[in-house]
């Protein structure tokens, strides 16, 4: 006999093979076909929504201007240098306890109108899941303690610091549902949210825009923010003093109107010096402040929205047809390398046979 394997495999033997068995690769093609098919079809149809943006990038162009006219007036921003939280870094903010945690409070409602209310509770309502993943659920709760309920009423906000584990399961699922892509050459950011629902996905994708974008605003323009705040406290306490002053020095000269002796004038003299410097510390300050407001201001984030989320018409296709060929050409082939190995074998033992002979 001779052997169907030596160094390299004999295309006529495998041939032969098949030929052989054609009637075996038919059924067992068939039979991983239909298996294939009654496990994809028990899989619930989901429909996709792509968002597309295209962010900001670095220090605007008015910054060097605005540096310029702070500088003339004394002033000085602390030098902004570039951002931490690049573009690159979305994909992974998307996928952070701190974003999810508002998105699974998002109002929605399903487009045939059965359900309105927080994200959260879509998902564990209205979404559906294979049977064998329910099944290993409840599997799970026999075996393991079971976790306390999700809360999802209205009022009650979840704490990404310190996460239950039905908080922390449902998140993990959540972020399943959200894709972010960067492309570097064009800059573009792909936004993709998938549900059950094509108005749920939709809605969600837009809320998933928005929460970034609010997101990235608030990272870049938070210290701008306090700063402003802090130099509009300090304007607004220095105002009040130089009223004050105002009001002490026009006192002073209306009660001493006349009076010649020089002790009057020298007072007179101090408090006016003291009405000027209290204006002199409120103008610097008023100007620190428009300077920070304008530097918030310049430094809030544009994302300009190449592709909107729509209402999908047809669910994502999921290509069912061709993962059921995958599978029946693997099982064939799998089938044929144990024929293979089988004849290798057996022309193995023959050969002994003979030798012993």
């Amino acid at each position: 006999m001779e052997p169907i394997i030596k160094n390299e495999i004999r295309i006529d033997l495998v041939y032969r093979l098949i030929k052989e068995n054609f009637r075996n690769f038919i059924i067992i093609g068939f039979v991983t076909s239909v298996v294939t098919m009654a496990l994809l079809f028990c899989i619930p149809r989901d429909y996709m929504v792509t968002v597309k943006l295209a962010p900001e990038y670095g220090e605007a162009a008015g910054g060097s201007a605005l540096s310029s006219a702070a500088s003339m007036i004394g002033l000085n921003f602390g030098g902004q240098g570039g951002d931490a939280i690049l573009p690159e870094f979305y994909p992974d903010i998307v996928k952070s306890t701190d974003f999810l945690a508002p998105i699974m409070g998002v109002r929605t409602v399903t487009s045939d109108g059965s359900f309105e209310g927080s994200y959260a509770e879509y998902v564990l309502k209205k979404e559906k899941s294979p049977w064998w993943t329910r099944l290993m659920g409840k599997a799970m709760n026999l075996i393991f303690k079971k976790s306390a309920p999700l809360n999802t009423s209205s009022d009650y906000k979840i704490n990404p610091f310190m996460l239950t584990k039905a908080e922390s399961d449902l998140m993990k699922r959540i972020s399943t549902n959200i894709g972010c892509t960067f492309d570097e050459k064009s800059g573009v950011i792909t936004l993709t949210f998938k549900a059950q629902d094509a108005l749920v996905a939709a809605n969600m994708a837009n809320s998933v825009k928005e929460e970034l974008q609010s997101f990235i605003t608030k990272y870049r323009t938070g210290k701008n923010k306090l700063e402003y705040q802090h130099a509009m406290a300090m304007c607004d306490t220095a105002y009040v003093k130089y009223v004050d002053a105002q009001k002490a020095y026009a006192d002073y000269v209306d009660k001493h109107q006349g009076v010649s002796k020089q002790m009057y004038k020298v007072e007179e003299e101090r408090l006016a010096g003291e009405m000027q410097l209290a204006f002199q510390i409120y103008n610097t300050l008023y100007q620190q402040k428009l300077l920070n407001e304008a530097e918030v201001l310049r430094r809030t984030p544009v994302f300009t929205v190449l592709q909107n989320a729509s209402v999908p018409v047809k669910p994502e296709s999921s290509k069912k047809l061709m993962k059921t060929f995958i599978m029946a050409m693997l099982s064939a082939f799998v089938y044929l390398v144990i024929l293979i190995a089988r004849e290798s074998e057996e022309s193995k033992d023959g050969v002994v046979a003979e030798k012993q002979k």
